[in-house]
């Protein structure tokens, strides 16, 4: 029975210390397991202050730019305010010129106003005095065909008046003076035209029938020119002397003796 009962406490004691010997593993696992959290904890602690730091040196990089920002920004608006400013000073000096402008202008304005009312003035009486000059005009057409040549030659209308003219020339009504001017004037728009017989023949005609009228000075003149253009001077210079001849006291004298001393 003693052997038995040491023997069961052995055992006991021995179950005891192996229980001790576990509890002191499981305290040495939970000690090691916090020491391995600690390092790992720590290792976490550095990582954050690392990433801290870089944090850090962001924010301070990110600052800077912010102030350099803030100085662009600042240099800007100042810049900006100056143009502006500027601005301001053209328009306000804009504005001066443009009073001045506008005075100007009504001066301007108030001239052209009394220009207008002058040449409205003149325009009035440029109106009566062409509405005078189409009653002439209408009357004109109411003129008699003797006058209506005399009107063409003295406009220079040759071709309406040669026509005319001719007409009035084969006209027996036609008599005296009126038929020496017809013939006179016919022999000068014949000279005109370089029609060199149509001329002699009608200022010879002209003197042949009105010896005496004063139209044969410068029918007897033009005569001289034609004959000279035909190249017959002698007959030319017969023509000059006989116009100094019948009519001394002639105009046409004058001209007739510096073309008598040319040929």
């Amino acid at each position: 029975m003693q052997r038995e009962f040491k023997l069961l406490m052995l055992i006991t004691l021995l179950s005891l210390g192996a229980c001790k010997t576990q509890e002191e593993i499981q305290r040495e696992q939970m000690v090691d397991n916090l020491s391995i959290q600690l390092v790992e904890n720590q290792k976490l602690t550095a990582d954050s202050k690392v990433r801290l730091q870089g944090i850090e040196e962001r924010l301070g990089m990110l600052t800077g730019q912010f102030e350099d920002t803030t100085h662009d920004t600042k240099t800007q608006l100042l810049t900006q305010l100056s143009t502006l400013s500027e601005k301001v000073s053209l328009l306000e000096e804009k504005d001066k010129l443009s009073s001045n402008t506008l005075d100007v202008t009504q001066k301007r304005l108030t001239s052209i106003e009394q220009k207008l009312k002058k040449q409205d003035t003149y325009l009035k009486k440029l109106l009566a005095t062409l509405s005078g000059k189409s009653k002439k005009k209408s009357k004109a057409k109411k003129m008699s065909k003797y006058d209506s040549a005399m009107y063409d030659y003295k406009k220079g209308r040759y071709k309406n008046a040669k026509r005319k003219l001719e007409a009035l020339e084969g006209n027996k009504r036609i008599k005296g003076t009126k038929r020496a001017r017809v013939l006179h004037n016919l022999g000068m728009v014949s000279y005109i035209q370089k029609n060199n017989n149509g001329a002699t023949a009608y200022f010879g005609k002209l003197f042949t029938e009105y010896p005496k009228s004063s139209y044969n000075a410068n029918g007897l003149l033009f005569l001289s020119k034609t004959l000279s253009r035909m190249k017959q001077n002698e007959q030319a210079k017969q023509t000059l002397e006989e116009l100094i001849k019948r009519f001394p006291k002639s105009k046409k004298v004058k001209e007739a003796k510096k073309l008598l001393s040319k040929l």
